[in-house]
């Protein structure tokens, strides 16, 4: 390989296309002649020039280019995108290996980028005169929408043939035609003549008397914003914080793309009118896999995309962010899954956004991460408050503080609900995972997830106000008042429970004498009764979650007689005027109750509450007896 007789100083910010485009033109030699000459294209074959040189160029390629136009390697590295490629995530992704490209990240624009025509025009100088001005690297990145320097929005397609219809192209076109100028248009046209049946366009793309239509000029906040933009590329902001930012903004950019027109209120009423007008916008109708590839590219039309990306920017700034992704996504949605097009787009991207983002997002989408093989097992998303502190029938006290004035007649529902979803919040994990640690039917649980959407507008309940009040209730348990009650040592102690018979006789023992006559109270279903209500005492559960091991033990139809009269049973223990002898005994089990639990929670561990409780030392009958002396 011999160095080419005359080269060319690289221009600051300058692509590597742009550079073999102004070199070619010096020389007149196409590109393609001088890719070959560097070894990048062999002889005899395909003349494609792969996207891959555009983002990182090998060491072998970098230092055979700069042999052959007399620079140095790293003079040619700084050509690529690859000094971005730690703080601009699309750019690695598009890369499975140094110098291979995968198919490419539609948050590069490869081979088709956008472009001043005012930097195309030149400074001035004698090379730029002759030459052009530079294709820059920025111009490459979606992120990068406005010429700061010219304070005019890019361009993206040609003013004289329309191209490239926000399609990706090649990395150069017509890469074997060397007498095109570097500003002049390379996309292909149908030609007006039966012999020849296309050729290039050639449009002067440096024309700044062109005229621009409609195209508004950016507001002094998209110009402060694409300078915050760029801003992140570089530093001193770190590389993990730039790269983390650019994920949100993404991701917050699809979620207003994927919801439309349900977070309309979100932008402006230009900006709404630009997105629906936007031929992107318009393939939403389409339906399927391509549309929700179509959500995740955004918008080629400069204005569009800047308004786009910064209300993406404001969406990500906002203090009620929970609340307004629970309110769009439900919305638009119905309820939380993993399946929905977002959820599917941020579980693809969630390892390389913010911490923030991935705690707001995850309830919503139930999209959690696999660690050690189980799905939704990963650490907790607070610190404050943890699972085990949660009852699995939220206490009467929070209920009543937060929850009441927006469940509508759902009380018992949202009780249960709000139970799981707390849970979720400080254990991790799916709902249902949630649910099982409570003990609870998962299907029992899902009217806070948009589930049960048109039932909770019946009854009165607005499930978004719910949503509000319980982050409010989440951020008061963060810092209790009192040390918080382990409720899940307790269900474990109580796991296979029931009261002994010694002890069932102990306390009936205790009741008037005139309830002793009614020898109904002394039978094995009474005993399992009463065991139901010490347990829901105890763990502040439902009594239809509690175990019934009595009830197991028996022949199946004697189990099906017990199941029957449960309801009845528990409506004599909960109404508010019971019977005369309900009442006396549910005053003797709530004292039993209460130091059961005592006991329980002054145990070390769950271990040796579950070893004293097989072993009856804890709490025995006779200490029953002897702390309740008979009236």
């Amino acid at each position: 390989m011999h160095p080419l007789p005359r080269s060319l100083e690289p221009l600051s910010g300058e692509s590597l296309v742009s550079y073999l485009l102004r070199l070619g033109h010096r020389l007149g030699l196409s590109p393609l002649h001088l890719s070959r000459a560097a070894g990048w294209i062999r002889q005899g074959t395909p003349n494609h020039f792969p996207g891959s040189l555009l983002l990182d160029l090998p060491k072998p390629q970098a230092e055979a280019f700069a042999r052959l136009t007399g620079q140095t390697a790293r003079e040619v590295s700084a050509l690529t995108l690859a000094q971005w490629r730690d703080r601009y995530p699309p750019i690695a992704r598009s890369l499975s290996e140094p110098g291979r490209l995968m198919r490419p990240d539609a948050w590069v624009y490869v081979g088709s980028p956008r472009f001043c025509p005012s930097c195309l025009a030149g400074d001035g100088t004698a090379a730029q005169q002759l030459h052009g001005g530079p294709w820059l690297k920025l111009w490459h990145l979606p992120i990068v929408f406005v010429c700061t320097e010219h304070r005019l929005y890019l361009e993206a397609e040609c003013p004289h043939c329309g191209q490239p219809h926000d399609a990706q192209g090649p990395l150069v076109q017509r890469a074997n035609d060397h007498t095109l100028h570097p500003a002049q248009c390379r996309w292909t046209v149908a030609a007006q003549t039966p012999r020849r049946k296309s050729f290039a366009c050639a449009g002067r793309l440096d024309d700044r008397t062109t005229p621009a239509g409609d195209r508004p000029q950016p507001t002094a906040d998209i110009l402060r914003f694409q300078k915050s933009l760029r801003g992140r590329l570089k530093s001193p902001t770190r590389a993990t914080e730039a790269s983390e930012y650019f994920t949100d903004l993404r991701l917050a950019t699809a979620l207003i793309s994927t919801t439309w027109p349900h977070s309309r209120d979100l932008v402006d009423a230009k900006t709404a009118e630009r997105i629906d007008s936007n031929p992107q916008k318009r393939h939403d109708d389409s339906g399927g896999r391509r549309n929700q590839r179509v959500r995740d590219t955004p918008p080629r039309d400069p204005v569009a995309c800047g308004a786009l990306l910064m209300a993406a920017d404001r969406l990500l700034a906002r203090d009620d962010l929970p609340d307004l992704l629970s309110e769009i996504t439900s919305a638009a949605f119905g309820n939380p899954s993993s399946r929905t097009p977002w959820a599917v787009l941020y579980d693809k991207h969630k390892n390389d956004c913010s911490e923030r983002l991935r705690q707001v997002a995850e309830p919503a989408t139930r999209a959690f991460p696999r660690v050690n093989g189980r799905r939704g097992t990963r650490a907790p998303l607070r610190t404050g408050y943890q699972a085990e502190h949660i009852p699995a029938f939220l206490e009467q006290d929070w209920y009543q503080r937060h929850l009441a004035s927006c469940a509508g007649s759902e009380s018992k529902v949202v009780r249960r609900a709000a139970a799981v979803r707390l849970a979720q919040w400080a254990l991790g994990g799916t709902y249902d995972d949630a649910a099982e640690f409570l003990g609870i039917t998962p299907v029992q649980t899902h009217l806070l997830t948009g589930r049960e959407t048109r039932r909770s507008a019946r009854t009165g309940c607005n499930p978004f106000e719910l949503d509000r009040a319980l982050r409010a209730l989440a951020s008061e348990l963060e810092s209790p008042r009192q040390p918080p009650v382990d409720y899940w040592r307790r269900r474990q102690a109580l796991h296979k429970w029931v009261l002994s018979i010694d002890a069932w006789h102990t306390l009936v023992g205790i009741l008037p004498p005139t309830l002793t006559q009614f020898r109904t109270l002394t039978n094995d279903r009474k005993r399992q009764d009463a065991s139901v209500f010490i347990w829901t005492l105890v763990t502040r559960g439902e009594h239809l979650f509690a175990p019934r091991p009595l009830e197991a033990a028996q022949p199946t139809e004697i189990q099906q007689q017990w199941a029957a009269r449960r309801n009845t049973a528990w409506f004599q223990y909960s109404r508010p005027d019971p019977l005369r002898h309900y009442s006396d005994l549910r005053h003797v089990l709530a004292k039993y109750a209460q130091r059961l639990a005592r006991d329980i929670d002054s145990c070390s561990g769950p271990d040796d509450t579950r070893a004293d409780m097989a072993s009856g030392s804890l709490h025995s009958p006779t200490q029953t007896h002897s702390r309740n002396p008979r009236p």
